[in-house]
């Protein structure tokens, strides 16, 4: 289940939201389900809303804080506009700019999309034991917290999810515990799991490190009409360069040629020894700044010690040097054309002694997703993020490494043989190591296989058309048709 805290200050602005259509006309039979004793008093559960309902139930949620006046503040601090990171004064300490009321808690609840729907009954228990563990319910009484939960229609990406709201003044005018309340309610979820037979995510039952999504991301992509949010952009981008690439330093280039910005971080106090590295897609025309990402804070095998481990050290040198050269702007522009570059020569032997493992073929989907997909990624996307969930359990190139050396067991063109290749070791991975361990995962990637399958053929019987083959193409690395000197292949936004 996926916790999704924010904090704000319009009661009766949040309540107008979760009962209008939405950003995406995605609410639909808005209703209550559960919620604080005054509230239920008033609206039933399952009470379909109205705008007028709405507005009666935020008056109900925002009676304590109105009637002792109390003030629920959450403090401003100073932040660098390059890196996003917080400014500190010479005491060591954040350098506070002011605050903003934060009187309203909300948080929204949700399950994978895949997973079914939750009927009401069970979300408002799963509600109310939720809200019970976060400490916002006082058995006696006083110093409990006014809450409701609505339910709605399935967010944009399909997860049934419900809304929780809560009075941040408790009912004798104090105010309630939010100290590390992103955890806690990660820690709850994890609990609600087991107590309810939901099922777990993927990336808390095998720990892995993908990123999730936060609303401001979406709404951003949406303004800037982009399919992905930035951060899932950057992933497919950053697995495409890995695909091609034989060292750290090419990495960098290959990222760069697909439109990914790259600046370096630096070991505090220096400006030459490279701690990492930052990444961002620029900025798009609705927005004036870029927001630039720690590739480790997207996928934990993308972080700058796992790159240059994939490789080996040599070549380490250079590839700090490179990353040391480049220069971080806060207004880099998002890059309108991209270039892109064959299969590189490990990948292709791994791929052909039938050594590859799900990190390898999460690369090869990322670079055939911006090869046929482009800036509509669709299922070689889906594809490459699933393989990138499976490599994730022990967070680092080391347990990649070892998951290539587990599973072992062309014809065509250019990256359709790639395709080919991979989807038959995507299968006898699946048959020989996932259906009984993970079947929820290999039920997922089953059906994106069967759906790349039908793009690959799609994509045989164009090349037919455009270009028949006249002559025998010139076998290139194990039979794929590509060489080692094969062209860059160029692909548009």
């Amino acid at each position: 289940m996926i916790p999704n805290v924010t904090r704000g200050g319009r009661m009766t602005g949040l309540m107008n939201y979760l009962v209008g259509p939405g950003r995406a006309n995605e609410h639909e039979n808005q209703r209550l389900i559960a919620g604080d004793d005054r509230v239920t008093y008033s609206y039933a559960p399952g009470t379909e809303l109205s705008k007028y309902e709405a507005f009666d139930i935020a008056e109900i949620l925002d009676a304590p804080r109105k009637a002792f006046g109390t003030e629920v503040a959450k403090p401003l601090y100073a932040k660098d506009e390059e890196t996003g990171q917080f400014l500190t004064g010479e005491d060591g300490k954040k350098i506070r700019i002011g605050s903003r009321d934060s009187h309203v808690w909300h948080c929204s609840l949700a399950v994978e999309a895949g997973s079914g729907t939750v009927s009401d009954e069970r979300w408002g228990k799963i509600a109310h034991s939720f809200i019970e563990k976060m400490g916002f319910i006082d058995p006696d009484g006083a110093k409990s917290s006014r809450w409701a939960a609505i339910h709605h229609g399935s967010s944009k990406n399909g997860n049934d999810h419900i809304h929780l709201v809560v009075q941040m003044v408790r009912e004798d005018g104090t105010k309630a515990n939010t100290h590390n309340d992103f955890h806690r309610a990660q820690v709850a979820c994890r609990e609600l799991e087991k107590e309810y037979d939901l099922p777990r995510l993927e990336s808390q039952e095998y720990g892995q490190g993908i990123a999730g999504e936060k609303p401001a991301e979406r709404a951003r992509a949406e303004r800037n009409g982009m399919v992905l949010s930035e951060k899932f952009e950057l992933q497919r981008r950053l697995r495409a360069a890995l695909a091609t690439s034989n060292s750290a330093e090419e990495y960098l280039r290959h990222a760069q040629d697909h439109g990914v910005h790259i600046a370096p971080s630096f070991h505090k106090g220096s400006n030459t020894e490279v701690r990492g590295y930052r990444v961002s897609m620029g900025h798009g025309k609705n927005d004036t700044q870029a927001v630039w990402y720690a590739p480790s804070k997207i996928d934990r095998t993308l972080g700058w010690p796992d790159i240059n481990l994939r490789f080996g050290d040599q070549g380490k040198k250079a590839a700090d040097a490179y990353l040391a050269s480049l220069h971080s702007s806060a207004h880099p522009a998002l890059k309108s054309t991209t270039k892109g570059h064959p299969l590189s020569v490990a990948q292709l032997e791994r791929m052909m002694s039938h050594k590859t493992g799900p990190d390898t073929l999460a690369n090869i989907y990322a670079r055939l997703s911006l090869q046929w997909e482009r800036n509509k990624p669709g299922s070689l996307n889906d594809l490459s993020v699933a393989y990138s969930r499976a490599t994730q359990g022990v967070g680092n190139a080391r347990y990649a490494a070892r998951l290539n050396q587990r599973f072992a067991a062309g014809n065509g063109r250019g990256w359709v043989a790639v395709a080919k290749q991979a989807g038959r070791l995507g299968r006898v991975m699946l048959d020989r190591n996932m259906r009984a361990d993970r079947p929820r995962f290999a039920s997922g990637v089953d059906r994106l296989i069967n759906d790349v399958e039908n793009i690959v053929s799609a994509e045989m019987r164009k090349i037919e058309q455009e270009q028949p083959r006249t002559t025998a193409p010139a076998r290139g690395l194990a039979g794929t048709g590509l060489t080692a000197q094969s062209r860059n292949t160029g692909y548009e936004r």
